[in-house]
């Protein structure tokens, strides 16, 4: 039989079960020491495939080893209606992610003398004494209220909305915090003392005409949609790109350095990596110390006790940041649905477990 014919028939069959589309490719059955060809061949089918059977518009993706980006690409759509392909270095609206950001920011105004992390709030921001922010305070309930306090609130639960809350609000304040210290919109400060540190020229977290043509358009029930207005910009309203963020975790991993420049001091940066942003997060067996939504690894996760996780999600985004501080790894998955979760927290896994099989091969630990 001619090689098509054998294929037709072979469709034909499949198409009882959903057709050659309904597929997967095969998992690699091992991946040597150092095979990140491997790894980037197999995640690129993968996520070709799961693209299109969970419908999701568009993805984008980057894998960190230290102080290199082993890969970074882009998968199908950031604005369907336009024809603009994802890429590497799309802007997704990261959501809760962007805490992890805001939290270097206030330690570089630490580092600086600008902001000292345990003076009382309403010495580092004295407009707290209006009524509603004084309010926020009692709600709050981390007295004293002190900038490092307001960084290590965090839910009960995965399930602690209210605490949830809380957090979100703590940021709020942080941001007011840094911008007053600074005596600058809080934006404009991010952008100079922490993104552009790190090349990072167009991600910000208040939207301008320079991210126009790379931000990602969010899908929500399969249509466009356009988000709500933020009005805490500091705890959820980043825009950023999967190969930006890849230089965010190099920057973490050299102990607050990125290249030739010093970003954070080392403490500082080590204090991002040891966030506890759900409570007892120490405790679950993968310890996902930096998830809103935080859970023991499934069956295929990684193991490792020194494992971080984040998510984040909006009306029409939802993105991933997966950290394993002891190998220096990182994998930053965005995408630009509201459907998106499912696809997003199985590639991120799979993307980690596979890195961690290509850095040590045989000697996995």
């Amino acid at each position: 039989m001619f090689p098509f014919a054998r294929t037709f028939v072979l469709c034909a069959l499949l198409a009882f079960a959903g057709g050659c589309q309904g597929v997967p490719p095969a998992k690699p059955p091992a991946i040597s020491k150092g095979d990140y060809h491997a790894v980037v061949s197999y995640l690129s089918k993968r996520i070709s495939h799961d693209l299109s059977a969970l419908d999701v518009p568009g993805l984008s993706i980057a894998l960190v080893d230290d102080q290199k980006l082993v890969w970074s690409a882009g998968f199908g759509y950031a604005d369907e209606a336009r024809h603009r392909s994802a890429s590497s270095d799309t802007l997704y609206r990261v959501g809760a992610i962007s805490k992890l950001v805001t939290a270097a920011g206030v330690m570089r105004a630490a580092d600086d003398g600008r902001l000292a992390l345990d003076m009382p709030a309403a010495q580092a921001l004295p407009q707290w004494e209006i009524q509603p922010r004084r309010a926020a305070m009692q709600w709050l309930g981390a007295h004293p209220v002190t900038a490092r306090s307001l960084l290590t609130l965090r839910p009960d639960t995965p399930e602690d909305t209210m605490g949830r809350a809380r957090s979100d609000m703590g940021y709020a304040l942080l941001g007011d915090m840094v911008a007053h210290a600074a005596e600058e919109p809080f934006d404009t400060y991010m952008r100079r003392a922490i993104l552009r540190p790190l090349n990072i020229s167009r991600a910000g977290y208040q939207a301008d005409d320079r991210m126009l043509e790379l931000r990602a358009a969010g899908y929500r029930r399969g249509k466009p949609w356009s988000e709500s207005p933020l009005d805490n910009a500091a705890a959820e309203g980043l825009w950023m790109s999967s190969s930006e963020m890849a230089r965010f975790s190099s920057m973490l991993f050299a102990e607050g350095r990125y290249r030739d420049t010093r970003v954070l001091k080392a403490e500082s940066a080590q204090a991002i990596l040891n966030l506890e942003t759900v409570a007892d997060g120490i405790s679950l067996p993968c310890r996902l110390s930096l998830s809103w939504l935080a859970a023991p690894c499934d069956e295929d996760g990684v193991a490792g006790d020194a494992m971080r996780s984040h998510s984040g999600a909006t009306e029409a985004f939802h993105s991933r940041y997966v950290l394993a501080p002891r190998d220096k790894l990182a994998v930053l998955v965005m995408s630009n649905a509201d459907t998106a979760e499912p696809l997003v927290a199985s590639v991120s896994t799979l993307a980690m477990t596979l890195m961690r099989q290509a850095k040590y091969g045989d000697d996995l630990r």
